[in-house]
């Protein structure tokens, strides 16, 4: 329930089939974690897969969860749980996994959550990760005692896996390589190792974005910037020095939460030494975990 209420912004709802003695359909919600490691938030064994069976499991999910419904809800396209999906969470984004379309598909779903925070989340390649990994715990002798005591087992596994993770991340001392030590010192002490290593992908290119020069506007400058062999593309980042915020219209940020090349680089020109606290994800910190409830509103 904690990991949910950290997480459960983005939950996958998939099922795995005839893994058990009964021959039910075993459906797993899960979502990522501050390590962009899979945490499973429940299970549920179906007596079928009608829509009205899927409407309970959602209705529970929310109910036992605090009320608390996912914005974004990614699915391999069952058309029941589609329909109880669009019952139950109406305003949730709903996400048919990347894998089953085509290349022109992939795009179009893309195009589609495009500005939607995803979590990381463009294929369903953790829900059949989650699934090959507990049919390897269930047997089909398996009774509903023992298949609980397996499932709870998978929990514990993947949850030791998060410990790991925070360790290494907790004892991690980074060998700095952007040339902008002082922001990337600042990445290393806030964020995950996982995450860390994706932001400073972004800080390393920095240099490879040409400046075409910033128009100030009162208290706020419009830069723009171009990528060297890529000349068509022009980025405008808006830099408001009164609320610090920094945004940019690739629009990035509001897909995967993480600050990208465009807004590094203002920050470079503007001599800033830390991520503004608008552009850091709670989610992809270290100590996402230490905050209270209250905290985590919003």
């Amino acid at each position: 329930m904690a990991d949910y209420k950290l997480f459960g912004d983005v939950v996958v709802f998939d099922a795995t089939y005839c893994s058990n003695k009964y021959k039910k359909p075993l459906v797993v919600f899960s979502g990522s974690n501050h390590h962009k490691q899979t945490a499973i938030f429940g299970f549920a064994l179906l007596e079928d897969e009608e829509v009205h069976t899927y409407r309970w499991v959602l209705l529970n999910l929310v109910d036992v969860m605090d009320n608390k419904k996912p914005s974004v809800v990614v699915t391999d396209g069952d058309k029941a749980m589609r329909a109880a999906i669009a019952d139950v969470l109406p305003s949730a984004r709903h996400w048919l996994c990347g894998w089953h379309f085509e290349k022109n598909c992939v795009f179009w779903a893309t195009t589609y959550l495009w500005g939607t925070f995803c979590a990381g989340y463009r294929t369903t390649s953790r829900c059949e990760g989650i699934n090959a990994f507990i049919k390897g715990f269930l047997k089909s002798t398996n009774s509903l005692l023992e298949l609980v005591h397996s499932l709870d087992r998978v929990v514990k596994d993947y949850r030791n896996n998060e410990v790991t993770a925070q360790f290494y991340s907790t004892y991690y001392t980074p060998v700095f390589i952007t040339g902008l030590d002082k922001i990337e010192l600042f990445a290393s002490k806030i964020y995950t190792r996982s995450f860390f290593k994706e932001v400073r992908k972004q800080i390393k290119e920095v240099g490879s974005l040409l400046s075409m020069g910033k128009d100030t506007i009162s208290t706020t400058s419009v830069y723009k910037f171009l990528t060297m062999g890529n000349r068509r593309s022009v980025r405008r980042v808006l830099y408001d020095l009164t609320e610090f915020k920094i945004e940019c219209d690739c629009h990035m940020w509001s897909s995967e939460s993480i600050p990208y090349i465009h807004i590094f680089c203002v920050m470079k020109y503007e001599g800033l030494d830390e991520i503004p606290s608008s552009l850091i994800l709670r989610q992809w910190c270290k100590d996402a975990k230490e905050w209270t409830p209250k905290e985590t509103e919003g």
